[in-house]
């Protein structure tokens, strides 16, 4: 972190509430500094206060510039059209048609409305001024807003933040996929405050998760109710709550969202005798969507996908399903070879910290106690450390705890009376897999032996899992499912009552992990991010180059190495570096405040190119010939033929959409003789 001289505030003295302002750090490495300050209904710009709160060292405010961005009159303009259309609409659709018509359109309105409340109700806690605190909340604020930054200047897709650790650019883009983040990322370009665009992004997550949920649990249970269930189990589920509030973690609650897709998938595939195009089409969308939203997530899909086809090896080696599998997984790295082609050729040519095989942490200490695993209910906070005193909620919680003790009950019931249902059969699959990725997520597995005795290879791979209690978010899935399976098995009454009773958990479990989470979280405003930060705004900052140390990133500006190489100006533009020398003896070198992840390219003014090299602390150096004086710019640009992955991205998106159209097209024209 910088060094701060001081900060500055901004208030209305007529209405305080109308001013939206987080305090600026005047830090002691910059001569001029960039915020936002919201100015709403109430207050005027006459009536603001400038406050400047001195620390330490020298401080000089030689002036304070306002400029009005008029993109923010728009944005608001269209939030309020938004609004009112969406509460017009549901005016018009409940109360504008009386009589048994104006009955059938409310009773067909069930479902949109259940959802709807399902999604209110897992997202309570982003209607406030605030955010909740979350472990990685300050690294994910700074991947939007510094991804805002770079679609402003024209980079699309981004590969590299050139604003973060104080201007000398982090690769996080290129490992870890920024695709879903647009939504906030664009939203903040159009200068709404960056915690609102968290907000939107966690509520449309939200959303999509309780949709897909129910679209995947109803084709498989052949029933909307059962489906709703579904959704509003794994919606509300202990676990997804934590991960989304305590955690923080946008790409594992973002993956999440596409679980249900991967289990339709494979319910399709493995339920036909010659899967068709719909039949396999969840599982290629569903695993394209986590490699672009969370990897490890995907690493860890792809394991318990591969356990399952061994198990089942004489069904998934038939031909028609085996190509299925094919098909899936082609579109699958096609839809996603636009991020993970660039992903897999930056990460053999670039010596990220995350390689180091000898960097990887042992896990088994994250592991789960079998009290906490089976607790009913947890703490908000916390992390996941040895003991359980400090530790956050990790359970599947009170409904999906009673989900296992059910489908035991009706796995004892289908025994006894020897049920040949199907729903029996995927029962087994389900409670039996369910089991597994709880015990895999206890501190009683032994992790740490497995990834010392099976070699650095194996060893480096399951230390990337990082923690085992990330088998508790297919844990969660795979207990949803089996709940509905069971339910299938019960008679009619029995499993209305049974489905009651679950429901009535969810809502409880729901209610009580929300209401710690507020009362216990601290809280931020969060309504800008300052990309000056350092070490704090990446994490554990794995895609650093090796060598390179990011709390040297304080210091931001070029450093000579001739004492007659003199250095007239630094400057950073829309991702831009522009240095000026000028050079009174021989040849001589310059180092730049950017880490050199390779791609970046050097001219003057006149075009003449310079070489590009690594130096200390991996830092870009230049050579600046003798008698030399101008103005060189460095700029990243990402490798031409990575437009060909783009492509085929694209490509493969149209193919999809044109072969969905198709099948569409094909079910509603009638067959003639």
């Amino acid at each position: 972190m910088l060094n701060a001289a001081g900060s500055l505030t901004f208030a209305s003295e007529r209405s305080p509430a109308a001013v939206t302002f987080d305090a600026l750090r005047l830090d002691d490495c910059h001569r001029s500094l960039t915020t936002r300050l919201w100015v709403g209904f109430g207050a005027r710009m006459q009536d603001l206060t400038a406050t400047v709160t001195y620390d330490q060292g020298q401080l000089y405010i030689y002036s304070i510039t306002l400029t009005e961005q008029p993109i923010y009159r728009a944005a608001r303009l269209l939030c309020f059209l938004v609004l009112f259309a969406a509460a017009d609409a549901a005016l018009l659709l409940l109360f504008a048609h009386v009589g048994e018509r104006g009955a059938a359109r409310r009773r067909a309105l069930r479902l949109p409305l259940a959802l709807a409340g399902i999604t209110l109700l897992a997202c309570l806690p982003l209607f406030s001024n605030y955010l909740y605190f979350g472990h990685d909340l300050e690294f994910h604020m700074q991947r939007i807003a510094a991804m805002a930054a770079e679609l402003s200047y024209g980079q699309f897709p981004v590969r590299l933040t050139t604003t973060t650790l104080n201007g000398y650019g982090y690769a996080s883009p290129l490992c870890y996929c920024e695709l879903f983040l647009l939504l906030p990322a664009l939203l903040y370009n159009l200068w709404l405050p960056l915690r609102t665009c968290y907000q939107i992004y966690l509520f449309a997550v939200t959303l999509a998760t309780c949709l897909i949920a129910y679209f995947s649990f109803a084709k498989i249970t052949a029933s909307r109710r059962l489906g709703l269930l579904g959704a509003l189990l794994y919606t509300l589920s202990a676990y997804r709550l934590t991960c989304v509030y305590t955690r923080a973690a946008v790409g594992e609650f973002t993956a999440m969202a596409f679980f249900p897709l991967v289990l339709l998938g494979l319910y399709g595939i493995y339920t036909s005798d010659r899967p068709r195009f719909g039949d396999w089409l969840p599982m290629a969308l569903g695993m394209a969507a986590m490699v672009q939203s969370h990897l490890l997530s995907c690493e860890l899909t792809a394991l318990l996908l591969i356990l399952f086809c061994l198990l089942r090896l004489r069904e998934t080696l038939r031909p028609a399903r085996l190509l299925a599998w094919v098909k899936a997984a082609l579109l699958a790295v096609g839809l996603s070879a636009w991020y993970l082609f660039p992903f897999f050729i930056s990460t053999r040519s670039i010596p990220f910290l995350v390689n180091r095989s000898d960097l990887v942490g042992k896990l088994q200490k994250h592991g789960l106690y079998a009290v906490q695993l089976f607790s009913f209910f947890g703490t908000a906070g916390g992390s996941s450390a040895e003991g359980t005193t400090h530790d956050m909620a990790l359970t599947p919680g009170l409904p999906l705890l009673l989900a296992l003790a059910l489908a035991f009950y009706c796995l004892w019931r289908a025994q006894a009376r020897g049920d040949t249902r199907p729903a029996a059969k995927h029962l087994y699959t389900a409670t039996g897999f369910a089991v597994l990725t709880l015990v895999l997520s206890l501190h009683a597995f032994p992790w740490d032996f497995v990834e010392g005795w099976f070699g650095p290879a194996v060893g480096k791979v399951v230390g990337m899992f990082q923690f085992p209690f990330r088998f508790l978010s297919l844990g969660t899935l795979l207990l949803c499912a089996a709940a509905l399976f069971a339910l299938q098995l019960l008679p009619e009454r029995r499993a209305a009552l049974a489905a009651a009773w679950l429901v009535c958990a969810a809502l409880l479990t729901a209610s009580i992990t929300e209401t710690n989470i507020m009362s216990a979280q601290g809280e931020s405003s969060y309504a800008t991010y300052n990309q000056n930060a350092t070490i704090n705004s990446v994490g554990t900052a794995e895609y650093l180059i090796d060598g390179a140390s990011s709390y040297e990133a304080i210091w931001a500006q070029p450093k000579p190495a001739s004492g007659d190489l003199h250095l007239i100006s630094y400057e950073k533009r829309e991702g831009v570096a522009y240095v000026s020398v000028e050079n009174d003896g021989g040849e001589a070198a310059i180092s730049l405040p950017i880490y050199n992840y390779g791609n970046y390219y050097a001219a003057d003014e006149s075009g003449a190119p310079f070489a590009i090299t690594s130096g200390e602390n991996m830092r870009i150096v230049l050579t600046i010939p003798a008698g030399y004086t101008g103005t060189i710019h460095v700029r990243y640009h990402a490798p031409g033929y990575w437009r060909a992955f783009e492509a085929l991205s694209a490509v493969s998106l149209l193919g999809v959409i044109g072969c969905g159209a198709f099948a569409r097209r094909k079910r509603r024209t009638p067959a003639t003789v």
